[in-house]
């Protein structure tokens, strides 16, 4: 009788650690879906821009390896004189976090790497080096990753659409200019940038040399601030002086928010 007890107590026991597992796995289902939930979906931007047209930033990630000293002060120069407020942000003080929480610039430099990933989504890169144990929840759901540059090195990488995605409105009303590769090559990126009240998009069709990247900004700014020139007529102008990037033929391009 007691041994026919014992062995009931042990069915019961593994019962209720199946049980208890069960209920674990549907808390970690529930965890997983909010994470979902907050990466993927959320408000969007209400009507008007939310950002000071009169403030500027430079997020820098590639000064870590490249600084490029006289682009930076090239383009303060430009854009103070122009009377705008110019915040830079250079190399180890890029993380995943301070590309999440970015906020309020009418102007968005961004000298970070950038790819597009086999899914078809844009990421771009921290200067954060990558390792197995960081960003774990952000990463199940692909909101943040591993991005290897051409020479090897390792950075968490966010996913293009999230940039300020911390705040409301973050980028209702700025204009981007993307410096690094790829970046008007993913529809989603674009979609999801102008559901989000972004102005205008400044970046390559493809891979570009990071000096040249450099050269042409500079002028690119000089048309839109000296010159007084719209986005759209100084990318045209750029590209029809300097021509495409000399290694890789990528163009540089300007997508306008439409329907604003």
């Amino acid at each position: 009788m007691k041994k026919y007890d014992l062995k009931k107590k042990k069915k019961l026991a593994r019962k209720r650690k199946i049980e208890w597992i069960i209920a674990l796995q549907v808390v970690l289902i529930i965890v997983f879906l909010l994470i979902l939930t907050k990466y993927f979906h959320g408000s969007s931007p209400q009507p008007g821009y939310s950002v000071n047209p009169s403030r500027a930033v430079v997020i820098d990630g590639v000064a870590l390896t490249k600084p490029n000293p006289q682009f930076i002060q090239s383009v303060k120069e430009i854009l103070s004189q122009a009377g705008l407020k110019v915040n830079v942000y250079q190399g180890k003080e890029v993380t995943i976090n301070l590309l999440r929480k970015i906020r309020g610039y009418g102007l968005i430099i961004l000298r970070v790497h950038s790819a597009i990933d086999k899914f078809g989504f844009l990421y771009i890169f921290s200067a954060e080096k990558y390792n197995e144990t960081g960003y774990s929840n952000q990463r199940i759901c692909g909101a943040v990753r591993e991005g290897i540059t051409f020479e090897n090195e390792s950075y968490f990488a966010l996913r293009a659409d999230l940039l300020g995605y911390m705040n409301k409105e973050s980028l209702n009303g700025s204009t981007i200019i993307l410096m690094g590769c790829n970046g008007t090559n993913s529809q989603y990126a674009i979609n999801k940038f102008f559901k989000r009240g972004v102005k205008a998009i400044i970046a390559w069709n493809g891979y570009v040399d990071l000096e040249y990247s450099d050269n042409i900004t500079i002028n690119l700014l000089k048309a839109v601030y000296e010159d007084k020139m719209n986005f759209q007529k100084a990318v045209e102008r750029i590209m029809n002086e300097y021509g495409l990037d000399p290694e890789w033929k990528s163009k540089l391009e300007c997508l306008v928010q439409t329907n604003r």
